[in-house]
């Protein structure tokens, strides 16, 4: 009974550890900045 519990405290925390990988690896490097987004650009547009 004893290894059954240590094997599912095993998988667990490895797939817990798996889980945390993956997402920490799907996140954006950078954030694209788009026109509504920069600064001067809308200035520029308000000086037209």
């Amino acid at each position: 009974m004893l290894y059954l519990i240590l094997v599912l405290v095993f998988g667990t925390l490895i797939y817990i550890g798996w889980r945390a990988a993956r997402s920490q690896a799907a996140r954006p490097v950078t954030r694209v900045i788009g026109p509504d987004d920069d600064p001067d650009f809308l200035r520029r547009l308000g000086k037209n």
